[in-house]
């Protein structure tokens, strides 16, 4: 018989005829109520406990999507990791591997679990070796980037050239718990270089040369702009590797906070199950265990942190994502068709670009982009102009200097204009005439090919616009492209080249 069925028998009997004396009626109607409390006190219980329920399933959904989500993160930066060209590696605070990409096991010729656990010296020469535990052993000491390019030994004898960028790790307390590198091969680059120096002096012998065909020169000039581009791709890459390896850094960190969080909300759910499942006597044990391991865990502060994490984790993809769409952008140079578009969106793709090289030299960008009107162009070549530019203003400056690209609309030219203004060392008036001639350069033997400006020139030429510098020795300089919204059109129906200010 229920609690709720006692109230209504012992009614009856208080007010049967034969009870013996009304005291005794008193007394047992007494019991009667304390009974009709306990039960009451039963039904809230009960109905509390439904509400307890009710939240613990809205924990789990929640829970359940924060699991999905940190899957659908963890599979797009497995794929990542596992499919980018570079070898990335990690090594705990005793420089010891704790992970490798398959990239660099197969450079190792050895599997994931052959490396984990083994240091410089399983693999490599041992002077090779102690030189890379000195460097790994000077970023955790210092806490700074690595960002060199040297000589490296693969595992089969072959010497080649590697850049190599080592950065800390540090766990959700700000502490350190090892490094993460990103290197790559960089023979065949420093190889191009070299080739390309004998290829300005060749090339500028035949300049000097009268007796050489003018067709031949034309050709290999053709040949030097796409070499250029490969030259500039290279000096980008260091700069491109820095701003990827920063939120890869902390999609790596947020990722280990999610496992570990995951890991002990999924032992707590299990107990959960348990303890609506379990009798009277083992429900105390386990809800003495629920207890046990939900005052380190915070429960709340997990359940509210753990989308936060997936969503700045996300955020440090899209980051990666947007970089080498960017990166793409400028590869496909040579693809660009004449379409009418609003060039602001393809120099913010620009400035992007150059971030990371602008923070290695230590300058800072500014941009200030006006409305544009729509231009017809070539969107693709307009977008080398511009990193051409920037990379140059950069190369100007010393460290915390300044970089600035304007755009405004230009009525009087009826278009547009560009303009990239540095606060560096300026251009000496003896040698403005020369800065668009092809191969001229005052950069150092090897850091500059001398074709930048001279394929800027060419390309603005081809648009039927022109470029303008302004320069102080001492105070900076600001070259100034203008282009019309629309190219004149040539017998062929192509844009003509108009000739520009070289000034």
């Amino acid at each position: 018989m229920s609690f709720l069925a006692f109230p209504t028998v012992g009614l009856a009997v208080l007010f049967t005829p034969a009870w013996p004396n009304v005291a005794s009626g008193l007394a047992v109607g007494a019991a009667l109520l304390a009974m009709i409390a306990l039960a009451w006190y039963d039904a809230r219980r009960l109905r509390d406990g439904a509400s307890r329920l009710s939240q613990l399933k809205t924990r789990m959904e929640e829970r359940l999507h924060a699991e999905r989500a940190l899957r659908q993160t963890e599979v797009f930066y497995h794929s990542l990791v596992e499919t980018i060209p570079q070898m990335i590696l990690c090594k705990d605070l005793d420089l010891r591997f704790t992970f490798a990409n398959q990239k660099f096991c197969a450079e190792l010729g050895r599997s994931l679990e052959e490396i984990q656990g083994k240091t410089d010296f399983d693999f490599f020469p041992r002077e090779l070796a102690e030189k890379y535990r000195a460097d790994d052993r000077r970023v955790l000491e210092s806490g700074q980037i690595l960002d060199v390019v040297e000589e490296h030994v693969t595992p089969k004898g072959e010497k080649l050239y590697v850049q190599v960028m080592k950065t800390p790790l540090f766990g959700p307390d700000g502490k350190a718990i090892g490094l993460q590198g990103i290197f790559w091969d960089v023979t065949e680059r420093l190889q191009a270089e070299e080739k390309l120096k004998e290829q300005n002096i060749t090339l500028a012998n035949l300049a000097r040369s009268e007796h050489q065909p003018h067709e031949a020169l034309k050709t290999a000039q053709s040949r030097m702009v796409q070499t250029e581009k490969l030259a500039s791709l290279g000096q980008l890459v260091a700069g491109v590797a820095h701003e990827i390896n920063n939120p890869l850094a902390f999609v790596s960190n947020n990722v280990a906070v999610l496992e570990r969080d995951l890991l002990d909300l999924v032992a707590l759910v299990g107990l959960y199950r348990r303890a609506r499942e379990a009798g009277d006597e083992d429900r105390a044990a386990v809800e003495e265990r629920i207890r046990e391991l939900s005052e380190p865990l915070d429960l709340d502060y997990s359940l509210k942190n753990l989308p936060r994490i997936a969503e700045r984790t996300r955020e440090g993809l899209r980051r990666i994502e947007r970089i080498v769409k960017d990166l793409r952008l400028f590869a496909r140079v040579d693809e660009g068709e004449w379409n009418e578009i609003d060039l602001n969106p393809g120099i913010e793709s620009s400035v992007n670009m150059v971030q990371g090289y602008a923070r290695k030299q230590g300058v800072k960008l500014v941009m200030d982009l006006g409305a544009l009107p729509p231009v017809r162009c070539r969107g693709a070549k307009v977008h080398q102009v511009v990193v051409n530019l920037l990379m140059n203003a950069i190369d100007a400056c010393a460290a915390e200097g300044t970089v600035t690209i304007r755009t405004r609309a230009d009525p009087e030219f009826d278009g547009l204009r560009i303009e990239v203004a540095d606060t560096g060392s300026g251009i000496d008036p003896a040698i403005r005439d020369r800065i668009f001639d092809p191969f001229f350069t005052t950069k150092p033997v090897g850091q500059g090919t001398g074709l930048g400006l001279s394929i800027s020139y060419g390309i603005v030429q081809e648009h039927g616009g022109t470029i303008e510098v302004q320069s102080t020795p001492g105070a900076g300089s600001c070259f100034t492209v203008r282009l019309p919204m629309q190219p004149a059109r040539n017998r062929a129906g192509q844009p003509s080249a108009a000739l520009g200010s070289r000034q």
